[in-house]
């Protein structure tokens, strides 16, 4: 009985232990920012596309792609006012700031970098 309730009791605590420490319980904690030119916009669903570039082969540019939806606070900044997701437009360089979630990205901001 003893041994039975010690084996109970592993197994719960191993339990609770997996659950805290998997890879899905850390998703959306991890706030990320990159620099990438728009690719996409969908201001009806309130999405986006940011192509980050992350490195060069000898054939070509390597591309990370963040797309998602804007969080509902997320800030839309060009120069040095917030603005609406409508005055973006494809090409525009932005810094993005985003976290992973279950489904994929979330977009907490997008400001949009003058040309370099």
């Amino acid at each position: 009985m003893k041994r039975a309730t010690v084996l109970m009791a592993s197994g719960v605590a191993l339990l609770l232990c997996m659950t805290f420490l998997s890879p899905q319980s850390s998703a959306g904690k991890e706030i990320i920012r990159m620099v990438g030119e728009i690719a996409a916009i969908d201001s009806m669903s309130r999405t986006v596309v940011v192509e980050v570039p992350v490195g060069k082969t000898v054939y070509e540019e390597k591309q990370f792609t963040v797309g998602g939806r804007l969080a509902p606070e997320a800030e839309l900044i060009k120069g040095s006012r917030s603005v609406k997701l409508e005055e973006f437009k494809v090409g525009d360089r932005v810094t993005v700031r985003w976290k992973p979630i279950e489904t994929g990205h979330l977009i907490l901001s997008l400001q949009a970098n003058p040309k370099e």
